[in-house]
């Protein structure tokens, strides 16, 4: 039986750290799928087309009980969910192993997790920031998945941009737990007034509309967040770029390839006509308020890129029937692409119980579970088939973000995330300050990102 969410008290615990982290991709650091947690709506059921595998009770078990210490970051109403339905689900499954969970402040976190394996003190598994995994595998920290049962299996039913967060030097140390990405957001209005009554399919289609938009006054047609990896990413990637080779293995030849080169000139000719918002080089009104309007001010930006955080915190009020979440329009290859937020579940070198820990991330990543996190805390599942379950649908705009996950890529997993991501936000806004060209700019930045990939 579909049972229908609550109006989406989950996702609103995404909500406000997205908006204080609405700069996280900026410096490569967490994005808004670490926000803490509100109150939880009663427990759903399974859909009827989802895994019941997972939840079943298992018969009695004459093996000695196990304990596995699980680390994570939930906010408080997640871990509520975590404690009272998760936890004691998988118990009753697998009564050989108890689950401690422990809720860890998000403050130095990565260096807290490098001191406890330092002191052989890890836990045995973690919900984990994806930008951090490839480091915390250099460290030496984690254990690569392939040995494990099934994981090729939860790879193969996870979104590719999800599961790329997991690679160092070509293998995976975790599997991907919860994710989010950012799609066009437009207000109904000014679309209308721009002289559509629908979101832009195409690049070519939003330019357009835009230049519509400009000869009518003070309007902007495009906004973007900022020249950092992840306001800019899904338009740089749609109009062709790319940061490194598929591999994430070299930058020359791709960062500052041709298309690379056009791309980001393409996004500066639209600064330079006067078609992006003010935040672009950190003007105001802000995003939301530019999109929203302000203290009394209308509204003046047609379209904003962000995440499911933006509906859930304003509500339905606000937004149904007057913003219109899209795919991010389609470039000359006819395809839309965006970027990768979330958290990955890993398991650590010196593990006590590894295998008991690995059952877990196995239940945590099934169908069944996938959905009821996400009815009750707003997770984006990872899992593609709990992604489309039915009941997900009832959320109105959650759709088009599942959508764009299908062609979402992972920010550049490193261990010098952080540098990489540095290096080609400072390359972008160099451009957009009249500081460089894109040509210089971009082959800067593919010489100091092969750099930090060798290191």
């Amino acid at each position: 039986m579909s049972i229908a969410p609550k109006p989406m008290k989950g996702f609103a615990l995404f909500a406000l750290a997205a908006a204080i982290l609405s700069a996280c991709g900026s410096k490569g650091g967490s994005d808004a799928s670490t926000a803490p947690a509100t109150e939880s709506a009663a427990a759903p059921s399974v859909s009827a087309g989802a895994s019941a595998s997972a939840s079943e009770p298992a018969a009695p078990s004459d093996q000695p009980q196990v304990t596995v210490e699980f680390w994570h970051a939930y906010g408080e109403g997640e871990e509520k969910v975590l404690l009272e339905q998760v936890i004691p689900k998988f118990e009753a499954a697998n009564p050989s192993i108890k689950i401690h969970a422990t809720r860890m402040p998000t403050e130095n976190l990565d260096q807290q997790v490098l001191t406890a394996v330092a002191g052989g003190t890890p836990p045995d598994i973690m919900r984990m920031d994806n930008t951090w995994v490839s480091n915390m595998a250099k460290q030496g920290a984690l254990q690569e998945i392939s040995g494990f049962p099934d994981a090729q299996a939860i790879l193969d039913n996870s979104f590719k941009g999800t599961v790329d967060t997991n690679l160092y030097q070509g293998k995976y140390y975790g599997v991907p737990l919860d994710t989010n990405t950012r799609v066009a957001i437009y207000n109904q209005e000014l679309l209308a007034k721009a002289g559509a009554s629908e979101p832009p399919k195409t690049i070519d289609e939003l330019v357009e509309l835009a230049r519509n938009l400009k000869s009518q006054g003070k309007y902007s047609g495009i906004t973007i967040g900022g020249t950092n990896v992840w306001d800019f990413s899904a338009w740089f990637w749609t109009l062709g770029g790319q940061y490194t080779d598929p591999a994430y293995t070299k930058a020359t030849g791709y960062l500052n390839s041709d298309a690379s080169i056009k791309a980001l000139e393409t996004i500066y000719g639209w600064h330079k006509e006067g078609l992006l918002a003010p935040p672009i080089l950190g003007g105001q009104p802000g995003t939301w308020e530019g999109l929203r309007g302000d203290k009394g001010k209308p509204a003046s930006y047609m379209m904003i890129t962000d995440g499911p955080w933006f509906f859930s915190l304003i509500g339905d009020a606000e937004t149904k029937g007057k913003m219109i979440p899209a795919l991010i329009p389609a470039g000359p290859d006819g395809q839309s692409h965006s970027v990768i937020g979330g958290e990955d579940l890993v398991i650590f070198n010196g593990a006590k119980q590894p295998e008991a820990a690995w059952k877990f991330a196995q239940f945590m990543t099934s169908t069944d579970i996938q959905i009821l996190m996400a009815l009750q805390t707003g997770q984006i599942p990872t899992n593609m088939q709990a992604a489309q379950a039915p009941d997900l649908k009832n959320v109105w705009y959650l759709q088009s973000y599942v959508d764009q996950l299908a062609s979402a890529y992972a920010r550049t997993p490193s261990p010098n995330a952080n540098k990489i991501n540095d290096a080609i936000g400072t390359a972008f806004e160099s451009v957009f300050r009249g500081k460089a060209n894109a040509k210089d700019a971009l082959d800067k930045a593919a010489k100091q990102v092969d750099g930090f990939l060798t290191e």
